[in-house]
């Protein structure tokens, strides 16, 4: 048998004869059933192949903290063990080695794998019918997916682990992994929509995801996952970088570089063989004492942190802490809507997401610390030390702190760092030292003290690192899933840290935090003195002996210690139930007023009152809020209320609402704006026009509440805000925001519970009533003109207002009926039907008497169960051709239809391109083929 296989084989035996392999199997079982279960939610009408593929596009926590602790334990356990002296002399080469462990890890790591598809396969033989379809899609997905992502995560983990020649690497690449997946698949995601941040996304879920939306399986029910053209190019990438950091680091390995240490930095002191030193008579002076002690604990703890910051896991975690602050504070946690100013609220947040990061890298680091004694062979030496237990285990407590301190002021000075370079010099200091204090350091602090307690019940270092991250997992993602963010018995995790608010703070649990904080300092003390208790020396004990010593261990000083921490705790959580009775129900803002008067077209002038908090914007709004009252004149008539009052809102209340005379507006929409960018500020124009046409037709024309009253409170209001935003901001800027909302409507179409209705029947649906409305609107517009649609809405609302009953999405309809041209009567049809279409350009001939384009086109729609009806497309649809510097140069309604694909264009000697619905207005599941460079 070949070398390589037989290193392969016995890496695959030795993994599967450990027990933490079983457990880890049961964990990824359980992985699958939930994963399973949350897509289902989400994914109402999706069948079992579509939830397979949707669960097997992520490789989910608990898989890949298995997957990098397999690679990592493959080439450090023979150092670890001491065995590399005698397996290093065998008579193989290196390149066998590796390739021998890779292989063996691999092939364990996929049979680990597979217990996630027998998680989903419970999952739907218990809550729904398996069938033949999901079956395929689970080896599918098993291979196109999770195989390939498994590959990469071992590649890293291989390769960091040789580059750093130690299971650092593999602690690296534990925590980029993780921290994908917790940021990825909690609600955080602060994983960006552009297609360059997709593709560089390691392990593609996204994509991944996007691919599977996007798939017919109604129509073929024997399909497979087709990749999308980005997804593969992704796949290529990862997988191609993926083999070429293997192929590196496998250059680098060699037996006596992997053994050898890294040489010390420090230099050696010259010595000299005449030097003399006088004689004198050493004498031992035993002295012992509490300030001794005390004083021996803090060199300790001043060595073991010394030691702990020149390594190199903890720069290179200070280092991508730097990165991955700057990275959500600029390109990964931009704002789709609008530029925001980097105020300090802004800043201190990014404590949730990279706390995790932070949490990750203090659990790991506590039990390497703990066990750093018994991992280098140290302990024989260690523990016969002169000593106690409280002073050894003190000193690493202390220099773990420092560490947190050390990473907490990193998260500062980012934060302070990113304001400055930005030119923002309005930072709240207090703000900072509150947030980065107890919602930051304290808390890191309580996860040291979990860690230590995992670590000395386990006694093992391998095993304490896979049950503290289990639980952190666990904390961090009951916390993203807790409702409104108001965990109060959640370990050292604070109520009201996601729904902080500038204008009220952390609203009615402001009172709680510090009790709350209290009573996990209680449980922290209850910890250490556990930890502190259940720690043996010398040779490692049981824990039922160890607890059995308790009785020995249990002086004076640890019973004090459980009494106080006992009586904090019940305390705490006594005064936490009744600040609970008594939190306020609502609370007063201070606000800033700034006041102006609109002149109107009929010669009078109305107050517009802005009661605001953040006062960036307000020069903004009060232009925006004339030029949108202007326009509400010219179409609906003198405006309906004596003055006009904005105000600011705290977040987490709604983002917007509105009543007579007045708008609410959160302080997430726009107030937070940075004016260095006003090519980008047409979200609050849009949003605030939407709101004062509200006040005419919502608030003065109060439609029936009846089956479509949406269309009429939503709809109209939302196109005309959007036709302001391209007079203003160009139709560059409406096809973006046109995009969005094509994706939202997509997006909560397939999250649906219920059947969706035609756009004139809904009702409290804002994703149809807003985005598939924009999308109808814009493309009657299109084709018909901005000028007739806007005087339909205009005869609407006058007809309306004289008869109430006629405020209704049926008489809109008729109206629209009654204007549009009988050429251009299908259009009606937009608004009640549910049409999709898919246009493609086909061939392009440019010939020197004009230009040939080929266009094919599809219309459809869909029934109940997302099964695709055919309909006979009549339908015009702009085609625009532009030059080689984009700019269009002609343009006109194409009348395409599969009996007629070709559509002749005069002789454009510029042309470069050619492209169908530039838009965007009509919804297609896929647009990337509507147009061609030629």
């Amino acid at each position: 048998m070949s070398p390589i296989l037989t290193i392969a084989r016995f890496e695959f035996a030795y993994q599967l004869r450990q027990p933490a392999f079983y457990l880890f199997a049961v964990l990824i079982v359980g992985q699958g059933v939930w994963y399973s279960s949350q897509l289902s939610t989400l994914y109402a009408y999706s069948d079992p192949a579509v939830t397979a593929y949707l669960t097997l596009a992520s490789l989910g926590v608990i898989l890949s903290i298995a997957t990098v602790l397999l690679a990592g334990q493959s080439l450090t356990k023979d150092l670890e063990y001491r065995t590399n002296a005698y397996l290093y002399t065998l008579p193989i080469t290196s390149r066998m080695h590796v390739a021998g462990r890779f292989i063996g890890t691999y092939c364990a790591a996929l049979l680990l794998a597979l217990f996630y598809p027998l998680g989903i396969t419970l999952f739907t033989s218990i809550y729904t019918t398996s069938s033949e379809t999901a079956w395929l899609a689970l080896t599918d997905g098993f291979i196109r997916l999770l195989a390939q992502n498994i590959f990469i995560v071992i590649s890293l983990t291989f390769s960091l682990t040789i580059f750093l020649r130690s299971i650092r690497g593999a602690y690296v690449a534990l925590f980029l992994t993780v921290l994908y997946f917790l940021l990825t698949e909690s609600s955080l995601n602060l994983v960006s929509d552009s297609d360059l941040w997709q593709l560089l996304d390691p392990f593609g879920v996204g994509m991944a995801r996007e691919s599977v939306e996007n798939l017919p399986f109604s129509d073929d029910p024997q399909g497979f996952l087709v990749y999308s053209d980005l997804f593969f190019i992704n796949r290529l990438l990862w997988m191609g970088l993926a083999f070429g950091l293997l192929a590196y680091a496998e250059q680098r390995f060699s037996f006596a570089y992997f053994a050898s240490k890294e040489p010390s930095k420090l230099p050696e002191k010259a010595s000299s063989t005449n030097a003399s030193f006088p004689l004198k008579n050493l004498t031992i002076q035993p002295r012992f004492g509490g300030w001794l002690s005390w004083q021996t604990t803090w060199r300790l703890a001043k060595l073991e942190f010394s030691n702990l910051i020149r390594q190199p896991v903890f720069l290179i975690t200070v280092g991508l802490l730097i990165l991955i602050g700057l990275l959500l504070t600029t390109v990964l946690g931009m704002n789709p809507d609008f530029p925001e100013l980097p105020i300090t609220a802004r800043m201190t947040a990014l404590r949730l997401p990279l706390g995790l990061f932070i949490g990750l890298f203090l659990l790991v680091m506590t039990g390497e610390l703990v066990f750093l004694e018994r991992t280098v062979g140290f302990w024989l030496i260690y523990d016969a030390l002169p000593q106690s237990n409280f002073v050894l285990l003190v000193a690493k407590l202390m220099a773990l702190v420092g560490v947190a301190a050390v990473l907490t002021v990193v998260l500062f000075v980012t934060g302070v760092g990113v304001q400055l370079g930005s030119g923002f010099s309005d930072i709240g200091w207090w703000r900072y030292s509150s947030d980065l204090l107890t919602d930051g350091f304290l808390r890191y602090c309580q996860l040291i003290a979990l860690a230590a307690l995992v670590a000395s019940l386990t006694n093992n270092r391998l095993v304490s690192h896979v049950i503290n991250l289990i639980i952190f997992a666990i904390l961090a993602f009951t916390y993203q899933f807790t409702v409104d963010g108001q965990p109060l018995y959640l370990y050292s995790f604070l109520p009201g840290s996601k729904t902080y608010s500038d204008l009220i703070g952390f609203g009615p649990t402001t009172s709680l935090r510090p009790i709350v904080h209290f009573m996990w300092w209680g449980v922290a003390g209850v910890l250490l003195a556990s930890f502190f208790l259940t720690w043996n020396r010398g040779v490692v004990s049981s824990l039922p002996e160890r607890i059995g010593q308790w009785r020995d261990r249990f002086t004076w000083p640890y019973q004090l210690a459980f009494v106080l921490f006992g009586a904090l705790i019940g305390l705490s959580m006594w005064q936490t139930q009744q600040r609970l009775v008594a939190l306020p129900a609502t609370q007063t803002n201070q606000y800033k007023t700034s006041t102006i008067a609109v002149p109107l077209l009929s010669g009078q002038s109305i107050r517009v009152q802005i009661l605001h908090h953040h006062p960036y914007q307000i020069q903004h709004m009060q232009r925006v809020v004339a030029v949108a009252l202007h326009r509400g004149e010219q179409l609906f008539g003198n405006y309906p209320y004596a003055d006009l009052r904005i105000k600011e809102i705290p977040a987490g209340v709604a983002n917007v609402a509105s009543e007579p005379g007045q708008i609410l507006i959160s302080e997430k929409e726009g107030w937070t704006a940075d004016n260095a960018q006003p090519d980008k500020l047409d979200y609050i124009d849009y949003l605030i026009s939407r709101e004062v046409f509200k006040q005419w037709l919502v608030h003065k024309l109060n439609p029936v509440k009846k089956a479509g009253d949406g269309f009429i409170r939503q709809s109209l209001a939302e196109y005309l805000a959007l036709q302001g935003v391209a007079k203003q901001y160009g139709t560059e800027r409406l096809t973006q925001r046109l995009t969005q909302r094509a994706n939202w409507y997509a997006q909560s179409r397939l999250r649906s519970h219920k059947p969706e209705h035609p756009l004139l029947q809904s009702s409290d649906n804002d994703a149809l009533e807003r985005g598939r409305a924009a999308l109808a609107l814009s493309s009657i517009e299109q084709v018909w003109g901005d000028k007739p649609l806007s005087f339909t809405i205009s005869q609407f609302y006058q007809n309306a207002v004289q008869h109430p009953s006629q405020a209704t999405a049926t008489a809109f309809s008729n109206e629209l009926a009654h204007q549009l041209p009988d050429s251009l009567r299908y259009l009606e049809t937009y608004l009640s039907d549910q049409f999709w279409f898919d246009f493609k350009v086909g061939r392009v001939a440019n010939l020197p008497n004009g230009l040939t384009v080929e266009i094919i086109s599809t219309k459809w729609r869909e029934n109940k169960i997302g099964q695709r009806q055919p309909v006979p497309i009549n339908d015009y649809i702009p085609l625009v051709v532009l030059d080689q510097h984009d700019h269009p140069i002609y343009r006109q309604l194409a009348h395409p239809n599969p009996d007629e694909r070709y559509v002749s264009l005069p002789a454009l000697p510029n042309a470069r391109k050619v492209i169908i619905d530039p838009l965007g207005a009509w919804p297609e599941p896929n647009k990337r083929d509507n147009y061609k460079i030629f």
